[in-house]
């Protein structure tokens, strides 16, 4: 083994001695040791699990040859061009879902060919009934419950991570990051590449065309003559079937889903012109508020910044940003927030921030970088990208927030945080790695330091062992210096059959962090479940029960929680599904224990092209979070539907309601409800108009949006927005009626312009 991959022996050696580690290093030191030692145990293995004859699985990974074409195929959807003659084809494909390991019930014919700049890839998608196709015309990554085809790449064959760009029938774009360590599920759809598609619907089904430059991917850069392998997969989804099929064969008796991929071996020559992308962007604002004198303030605001993107290398890219439009084109999703015991999170939706999000993010059960903590940023660079079997990551950057003060005696006027994280992950095998995050954040005399370690460690087919070890120093305001840790062990397997997890996880009452988000401290956890999955795959795809433990326990000895849960869920045919828990347990909060228990329901339908519907209920005991605290009833219910009349229209509709009955007195605390409806139309594969509405029966508020977009592809698009709040009016009048009408409070007028420069 490399000794560059060891943890220092001396660092576990301090974590044995330190006292605040002893009731923990015996576990630790049993997972360390396993997991330091796994490159050993595995030694020659190819990260490609063998498979028997039982999973209806290859024991080699397929394989295609692309073909390099003189004359590029023109991407109109149409595969008439004499590029797809000489093309290599793919058409032998085969379930995913229902029946694992089947063949395909419809055909699939994939051509595959590229030049020095381009990738191609033409799709036939035959299907024995074209009327039951569902193909929307929507905007980017919007294409949900459509039949779509994905073509997947691992261009380093290192399981580590993957590119999926996505196509339905009438050539609308998907694309998605695939990470290591938690199979296909770990997506990060908020990366947007730039690549050209179409896509017509025919008598026979539907074809599409697809154009991926490589400038728009990683790759491992190759000497003049020299060929490139890639990992390769190709999935499509015939959604009226509720069936999914691949090229190169998955099953769920393997951990991972890069580690099953293809290979697509020939292409040389690759054009090694190194990426550079300007972004300018130009936002124009005009908002108004009303005040305490109920008056309406008006106040406009222009801001021009810009983003320029350089390839390095090939594998290596340096981002840097000024005066960035962090505007958020959609806000943040209402949640419920009465009687919460710990913080809501809401999840990042600012660019810059997003772009390479998936390297410095750790799979952890807390965040330790969450980028909403840097509010106002003047300027950001990043360099993110692979040196050998190294992933890197440095993010710098700047947060003018705490600076925007009035006082100009205060030491903190005009005054800016800065900020600065690096984050390195070295491969050892097929998904698996050991990797350290560091963040910084200085402020006048205060700071806020982060240190972490992590690991994730494969054995065999489907078992796994991950460490997360966090330390944080942190020193406020007050100069009062506090430092704590975090610990996360955890191994599991998975199975087609039978799964189970185990983990353990504490963290210490001092931790804190400026740049990440903790719902609470101080507790020791340990958690366990075991499942098992019955496969009948037919009316039934597959249905099982699911048993879990968890407990919490503070760092005195103090019992804070204490659950069994007990899930069982099905999977039918014709996309449906549902799911029902029993959790009882125990919740201490101010010193008194309550005993609780809580059923939930989950449910969904997509049996019709036209309409898709979910819905949850949840009722049992509830703690009123309150300083004189007390056991009541929670009923809680969510209801959506996602309603399609024609391909260019879609509508989806939300309710969340929650209400908390005082058992004692049969009396309503609060009963609040969020409606959502957010629709668009879909003028032309370019032009789209957005309206969204939420109301808020608790707050009162009731808040409208419209938005016209533009969108010539991933990085040119025009946007016009409009934005008004409401808060509705509770007075009574003649001591008979009661006026509801609706106040504006607030009003906001907004235009973006920005346009990607590609070189």
């Amino acid at each position: 083994m490399n000794s560059g991959s060891r943890i220092p022996q001396q660092f576990w050696c301090h974590l044995v001695t330190n006292k605040k580690f002893s009731s923990v290093h015996n576990s630790l030191l049993l997972i360390s040791a396993l997991a330091l030692l796994s490159p050993v145990v595995v030694a020659g293995q190819t990260g490609l699990p063998k498979t028997d004859s039982n999973t209806n699985a290859l024991t080699e990974r397929v394989s295609v040859t692309a073909v390099r074409v003189e004359t590029p195929p023109t991407i109109d959807g149409q595969l008439n061009d004499q590029a797809w003659r000489t093309a290599s084809v793919i058409d032998e494909f085969v379930q995913r879902i229902p029946v694992e390991g089947a063949p395909a019930t419809e055909n699939t014919t994939v051509y595959v060919a590229y030049d020095n700049t381009n990738l191609y890839f033409g799709i036939y998608a035959w299907h024995s009934n074209p009327s039951a196709i569902r193909a929307n015309r929507v905007d980017r990554d919007r294409a949900f419950g459509d039949d779509r085809i994905s073509i997947i790449f691992d261009p380093f064959m290192d399981q580590q991570r993957g590119y999926s760009f996505g196509v339905n029938a009438y050539g609308v774009q998907s694309d998605a990051i695939l990470g290591s360590g938690a199979g296909y599920g770990n997506r990060d759809n908020a990366w947007d590449a730039l690549f050209e598609s179409a896509g017509t619907l025919v008598d026979e089904g539907w074809t599409a065309e697809i154009a991926i430059p490589f400038k728009s991917l990683r790759y491992p850069q190759r000497p003049n003559g020299e060929i490139h392998s890639w990992g390769l997969q190709i999935e499509r989804q015939i959604r009226s079937k509720n069936e999914t099929v691949t090229w190169s064969p998955v099953s769920t008796d393997v951990m991972g889903f890069l580690s099953q991929t293809g290979v697509l071996n020939g292409m040389e020559g690759l054009s090694t012109q190194r990426n550079l992308e300007i972004l300018p962007t130009l936002t124009a604002m005009q908002v108004g508020a009303l005040s305490d004198e109920d008056q309406f303030e008006i106040a406009k605001a222009k801001e021009a910044g810009i983003n320029v993107k350089y390839g390095l290398t090939s594998n290596l890219t340096l981002d840097f940003t000024y005066n960035p439009d962090f505007s958020q084109i959609e806000s943040d999703r209402p949640q419920i927030a009465i009687n919460q015991r710990f913080p809501l999170f809401f999840p990042e939706q600012r660019p810059f921030f997003l772009e390479g999000q998936e390297i410095f993010r750790l799979q952890t059960w807390i965040n330790p970088l969450h980028t909403r903590t840097i509010v106002d940023p003047r300027f950001g660079a990043k360099v993110t990208g692979k040196v050998g079997r190294m992933t890197l990551g440095l993010l710098m950057t700047n947060d003018e927030a705490p600076g925007n003060i009035d006082d100009p005696t205060d030491p903190a006027y005009n005054q800016s945080a800065q900020i600065l994280t690096g984050r390195l992950k070295y491969e050892l095998y097929g998904e698996s790695y050991v990797g350290a995050l560091v963040t910084n954040r200085e402020f006048l005399d205060t700071h806020s330091r982060l240190v972490a370690l992590d690991g994730n460690f494969r054995y065999g087919r489907n078992y796994a062992t991950q460490y997360k070890l966090l330390f944080t120093n942190h020193r406020d305001a007050s100069g009062i210096v506090k430092k704590g840790y975090f610990i996360d062990l955890m191994a599991r397997k998975s199975g087609r059959h039978f799964s189970w997890m185990f983990a353990t996880n504490q963290l210490s009452p001092d931790f804190k962090t400026d740049l990440g988000f903790v719902r609470r401290t101080n507790f020791r956890r340990h958690l366990a479940n075991v499942a098992y999955r019955f496969r009948p795959e037919n009316w039934i795809v597959d249905w099982g029960p699911t048993i879990e433990y968890d407990r919490y326990t503070t760092f005195s000895g103090v019992l804070e929680e204490e659950t069994t849960s007990l899930r069982l869920g099905f999977d039918f045919a014709q996309n449906i599904g549902f799911n029902a828990s029993v959790t009882h347990g125990m919740e201490r909060f101010l010193d008194t224990n309550f005993k609780k228990t809580r059923v939930s329901l989950f449910g969904t339908m997509g049996t019709s092209r036209r309409i898709f519907l979910r819905g949850g209920f949840r009722f049992g005991d509830q703690i009123r979070y309150t300083e004189n605290p007390f056991l009541g009833r929670s009923v809680g219910l969510s209801l959506a539907a996602t309603v399609r009349p024609f391909s260019r229209l879609q509508s989806a509709i939300s309710l969340n309601a929650s209400r908390f009955v005082d058992i004692n007195t049969n009396t309503n605390i609060f009963n609040v409800k969020i409606i959502r409806a957010r629709t668009t139309y879909q003028f032309t594969k370019e032009l789209l108009v957005r309206n969204i509405l939420d109301y808020n029966t608790l707050d009162k508020t009731l808040a409208t949006s419209v938005l016209v977009t533009y969108r010539v592809n991933a990085g040119t698009v025009f946007y016009v927005g409009y934005d008004d709040r409401y808060h509705q009016r509770d007075q009574v009048q003649n001591d008979v009626f009661v006026d509801q009408a609706f106040q504006l409070t607030n009003r906001a007028f907004f235009t973006k312009l920005q346009y990607l420069f590609r070189f």
